[in-house]
């Protein structure tokens, strides 16, 4: 579904890519419409996790660029989660009905970001706004990555993380 298209990839290539009858599927799922809002809660459910690992206490910076770092490292081992988000995973495909259902396995996430605008370290803007924003940069480097536009080694990382930092703190406590 990810490499041609929801709409081009028929249930019987799903099924045989599946390694099961095409019976079987729709003894689970009665469309390809819920095998993606199932297959986009569990990729949400991995950013929660993912986002979230080994994220420090009490320093706002430090835990903005783990969970960036967290979510960049994510991408670049399951290519496969980034292109579903890439290219299936926004409207129409995935609609906001359907994301709303996952906002539960991202509260942490935006906790964070309240917290750090209530706190005056992050900026104070429209919490999808910075969210967006934030993470929207983590999906431009891998896609530089994946794309073979920039190495994205090290320090092009610790670039563009510092860029990112630089757009949502708090100019005025930084």
């Amino acid at each position: 579904m990810v490499k041609q298209g929801v709409h081009a990839t028929p249930m019987s290539q799903v099924a045989k890519e599946a390694s099961v009858a095409v019976g079987t599927i729709y003894h689970y799922f009665k469309n390809k419409e819920e095998i993606i809002e199932e297959i986009y809660s569990m990729i949400c459910q991995d950013f929660g996790v993912v986002m979230m690992a080994n994220v420090p206490e009490n320093d706002v910076k430090k835990q903005f660029k783990i969970m960036w770092l967290n979510l960049y490292s994510y991408f670049i081992g399951n290519p496969l989660a980034f292109k579903f988000i890439e290219f299936v995973g926004v409207p129409p495909i995935i609609t906001a009905e359907i994301r709303a259902k996952s906002t539960p396995h991202l509260i942490h996430i935006k906790e964070f970001f309240l917290a750090g605008i209530l706190s005056k370290d992050l900026r104070d803007v429209n919490l999808r706004l910075i969210i967006q924003m934030s993470f929207g940069s983590v999906i431009s480097a891998t896609r530089l990555k994946f794309k073979n536009e920039l190495e994205m080694d090290k320090e092009q990382i610790n670039d563009a993380l510092k860029m990112t930092w630089d757009s949502i703190k708090n100019p005025e406590k930084h």
